[in-house]
């Protein structure tokens, strides 16, 4: 298994919230302060979404160690319930995937009691069966096993110690054997998507598929790790307990569940709002056992988890919905409406003909003459009005009829009437649609509107969606929580010029960092603008190999060259992640230069950076040496840069890209001068192109004052870093 990075886990800049969630059936349940909800994916592709009130909490729910016993029995219970409660919402939408024949018994209670109480009874039976099969095989199995020790062995402790790594041993057996199950993985999967989506929104990301996919599957308050320190402090408290016989033992370990959920429960908390090695420490075997109760999961699933996480950060005001819904959670209708409707259709279509045709004559006459009129389609359906879907059928029909002077107009609601017009005149048109477009400007631009508007403007852009909504919280200054319980109200007038400015910025092609004037790199932010590049994951690459070379190396105050250092984002990394590191920056911008030091101030970092402006070793004293020397020069091949994306060729910084005809410039500057200012045995590492691998190599190598120089790749196994070590 590869190498945990706790500071991906333990996030410092991270919120930690009450948000929790797990994993059912085919999607997410979310719980946030008032409610909780059930986000689904359907066989079909369909999304079902299901909120509730949460009841109100018991007074024992906030006194410490007590709130872990009442979360525990409640997790017991609410767990099994919403799983159950899962299985039902696919047995009755997919029937023919999901759906068993009813035993004798359950037909029985239905029929003699109702539907209800045959749910409790079979929730019932279900929770009892699962504590039995607790307490047999993770309480008496291993108490009753290790009695046969009590021949050979009299210290009590180790006998209990054994008996707790056996209870261990028997839980991590069981999570192996069901693992390699196919509806395993899925609901593993599915885990996965809500520690990734919890991690999103405590990082106060925009809830979407691309920013969750940057996170890991494990998250330091996951129930998995809580099973797992009841486990651990069951362990050390039966320790104390003495060897009792077994009666007595397993009874013991009975009455004292209360006792160690209550202490569990107090450590998990702990682990999700800390990140101190003694937390660490304690949280370490929970997220190893995390990577086997969780796997990567698929966009789709994201973007189930997603859904169901919106739907807890809703005003307490807004109704519980039990629905089929699209992604942002708006009601849609089910497969069966959708036959129905379709089914329907045609009906309406030829009611529509009817209500037009006698009148089509007229209208087209008064085109012909320049007159208005109009061509009026009127559904009748007392105290309802027309569906959304019979509207789009009229207007469809309408648009069909053929002419250049007609304009739709939107449908008008009267006394269970739905007036669908279209317009025979161009000039009266196109003043309707001034109107409208004032209208929508002036008088009803609440976030939710202009949102979607700002949506549909960059709709031809791969993450339009997001980003705009990004946009949107930068102008605003309104979390994705606050957008969400403020949709319907009106923005202000600056707001939505600032929003509209910046969202035909982002048409012209200006990256949406420069736009927010910010972008994180290695979980920190960093402020950045057109003097300088925009930090990239590639580079993250350069910025882990430094800081285990530092770690490996057992530096305390390593001195840390940044050449060519742009935002600062290697820099000011170096500095935040290693306490004691005493960080030099140069750039020959000074805009550059200026941005650099704005980013360590900002991160907290700035008494222990310096700066210096000047062309690569020249802003250096030429006494000064470095334990490690670090860059990302510009690498792009002149000739290419034209033909990268309009993104980086027309905003970002030609000095920051450009490295000369073969792109090799600067790295041979820096193979004839970086050993003039690295210490004996320093190392130095330089970000590369994906195929200057092999020619960066050489060019290190003929100098002949670097050892072990070696080519680093990335997650794509594209050489991305070169490493080198001075002789």
């Amino acid at each position: 298994m590869a190498k945990v990075d706790y500071s991906k886990i333990f996030i410092k800049e991270a919120c930690p919230t009450s948000i929790g969630g797990q994993a059912i059936m085919e999607g997410v349940m979310m719980q946030g302060p008032d409610r909780t909800a059930i986000a689904m994916r359907l066989p079909s592709g369909e999304l079902y979404l299901r909120t509730k009130k949460k009841p109100k909490q018991p007074a024992a729910a906030k006194i410490p160690f007590l709130r872990g016993i009442v979360v525990f029995v409640r997790s017991l219970i609410n767990g099994m319930g919403t799983l159950m409660e899962s299985a039902d919402i696919l047995e009755e939408y997919a029937p023919e995937e999901y759906s068993e024949e009813p035993g004798k018994l359950e037909v029985w209670i239905n029929k003699k009691f109702g539907a209800k109480a045959a749910w409790n009874f079979l929730m019932t039976t279900a929770l009892l069966f699962a504590l039995v099969i607790t307490l047999v095989f993770f309480i008496i199995l291993p108490t009753w096993v290790v009695n046969f020790l009590g021949k050979w062995v009299t210290n009590a402790f180790v006998l209990n110690l054994v008996e707790g790594v056996l209870r261990i041993l028997i839980f991590v057996a069981y999570i192996v054997a069901i693992r390699s199950m196919e509806d395993i993985k899925t609901l593993f999967r599915y885990h996965g998507a809500e520690h990734k989506t919890i991690h999103c929104y405590e990082n106060d990301r925009v809830l979407c598929p691309e920013n969750a996919e940057e996170f890991y599957t494990l998250h330091p308050r996951c129930g998995t790790s809580f099973l797992v320190f009841v486990l651990i402090v069951s362990l050390l408290l039966f320790s104390f307990l003495g060897w009792p016989n077994l009666a007595l033992r397993i009874l013991s370990r009975i009455l004292l569940i209360p006792v160690i959920a209550g202490i569990s429960y107090e450590l998990l908390r702990l682990a999700g709002r800390s990140d101190g090695k003694l937390v660490r420490i304690l949280s370490w075997p929970g997220l190893q056992l995390q990577r086997l109760t969780t796997m990567e999961p698929t966009r789709d699933q994201l973007e189930v988890a997603i859904l169901s996480l919106k739907a807890v950060l809703v005003d307490p005001a807004t109704p519980e919905i039990s629905s089929f819904v699209d992604k942002d959670g708006n009601k849609v209708r089910s497969r069966a409406e959708e036959e129905e409707a379709g089914r329907e259709s045609e009906a309406w279509a030829a009611e529509v003909e009817a209500h037009t045709e006698a009148n089509k004559e007229a209208v087209k006459q008064a085109i012909e003459e320049n007159e208005k009129a109009e061509l009026r389609t009127v559904f009748e359906d007392p105290g309802k009005g027309a569906s959304d879907k019979d509207i789009d059928e009229a207007i469809s029909f309408l648009e069909t009829l053929g002419s250049d002077g007609y304009t739709i107009v939107a449908p008008e609601e009267t006394d269970g009437r739905t007036l669908v017009r279209a317009i025979a005149d161009k000039e009266a048109a196109e003043a309707k649609a001034r109107t409208l477009a004032r209208r929508y400007t002036n008088d009803i631009k609440t976030y939710e509107n202009a949102l979607s508007w700002g949506q549909a403007a960059l709709s031809m852009l791969p993450n339009g969606k997001n980003e705009a909504r990004t946009i949107m919280s930068y102008a605003t200054g309104l979390g994705t929580a606050q957008l969400i319980t403020k949709a319907k109200e009106l923005m202000r007038d600056d707001d939505f010029a600032e929003f509209e400015k910046r969202i035909y910025a982002r048409i012209a092609g200006k990256p949406l960092q420069y736009i927010v004037g910010m972008q994180e790199f290695m979980g920190l932010p960093f402020r950045v603008n057109p003097s300088v590049l925009i930090p990239r994951l590639d580079t993250e690459v350069l910025a882990e190999q430094v800081l285990g070379i530092i770690e490996g190396m057992g530096l305390e105050r390593p001195e840390v060259l940044d050449l060519c250092t742009g935002s600062g984002a290697l820099g000011v990394t170096i500095a935040a992640k290693v306490p004691g590191a005493l960080v030099t920056m140069t750039d020959v911008s000074e805009g550059a230069l200026k941005t650099a030091m704005g980013n360590a101030g900002l991160n907290g970092v700035n008494r222990r950076c310096s700066f210096l402006l000047g062309d690569m070793f020249e802003a250096l004293p030429d006494d000064k040496l470095f334990d490690i020397i670090v860059c990302n020069p510009p690498y792009i091949e002149s000739d290419v840069i034209e033909t990268l994306d309009v993104e980086v060729k027309d905003h970002e910084p030609r000095l920051a890209l450009d490295g000369g005809p073969d792109g090799l410039d600067f790295y041979r500057i820096i193979a004839d001068k970086a050993s003039l200012h690295l210490k004996s045995g320093g190392v130095l590492a330089l970000e590369i192109g994906c195929d200057q691998g092999v020619a960066v190599k050489r060019l290190l190598n003929k100098a002949k004052t670097y050892g072990n120089v070696r080519v680093v790749r990335d997650l794509a196994h594209l050489d991305r870093v070169v490493i080198a070590v001075r002789r």
